[in-house]
């Protein structure tokens, strides 16, 4: 696959296969990885800070801040889902919004979904 730049992988244990197999394992991930790789001219946005700067929550809403990004969301009382926004500055100080739909899931966990 000339012209490509390997994504660095995390070390996993596989079950024992052929060096065949392997190959064609190997080469379908690094066409998946290419295949959502950001097109030239893509704006990217860092990742929000692991340290929250900032948090409330209530039973219905709740408020967070990452460095330059803020997320708030608001539960929808009989129903089951979460609505609220994202905020973020990206590095030339531009800001960017997005809205946000969750749910809960069968394990608790507030989760994104499609909006």
């Amino acid at each position: 696959m000339a012209g490509t730049t390997p994504v660095a992988r995390a070390a996993v244990t596989l079950a024992p296969m052929s060096a065949t197999a392997a190959e064609l394992l190997h080469r379908l991930q690094q066409e998946a990885a290419d295949a959502v790789a950001p097109a030239d001219g893509t704006i990217l946005l860092s990742p929000p800070a692991a340290a929250c700067d900032y948090y409330r929550a209530t039973e219905t809403s709740c408020t967070a801040y990452f460095g330059d990004c803020r997320v708030s969301l608001f539960r929808h009382r009989g129903y089951a889902y979460w609505t609220g926004d994202e905020e973020r500055t990206d590095g030339d100080g531009r800001r960017w919004e997005r809205r946000i739909k969750a749910v809960v899931d069968n394990f608790g966990e507030l989760i994104e979904g499609q909006s």
